[in-house]
């Protein structure tokens, strides 16, 4: 009764949680990533991610304007309602953001 051996509970719910995280519907959108000589068009985030070893978060920051680039790659979502919807979101997201920082005077 000394406490140990449910460590490996805590990875498997690491695990799980990063489960949870690729599962997400917004990284199984198409996406087209603009790469120096040519583009290429994925059927989704994470086949990028398996296809590129770009990291599925930062391809998808990318996708929505969060940052310009990952990797010297620009990246954008297949151009679709999805576009739209997930960089209004990104976009009202940072307004709520700064908009309950800027009350703390």
């Amino acid at each position: 009764m000394s406490g140990h051996g449910h460590g490996h509970s805590d990875a498997e719910e690491a695990k799980q949680r990063i489960y949870a995280k690729r599962s997400q519907k917004k990284y199984h959108l198409p996406v087209i990533g603009h790469f120096a000589d040519r583009s290429v068009r994925f059927n989704s985030i994470l086949e990028a991610w398996r296809a590129t070893g770009i990291h599925y978060t930062l391809i998808f920051e990318a996708c929505i304007g969060k940052i310009y680039k990952a990797k010297n790659v620009i990246w954008e979502f297949e151009r679709g309602n999805h576009f739209i919807k997930y960089k209004a979101f990104y976009i009202n997201a940072q307004e709520s953001y700064t908009r309950q920082t800027g009350l703390t005077g």
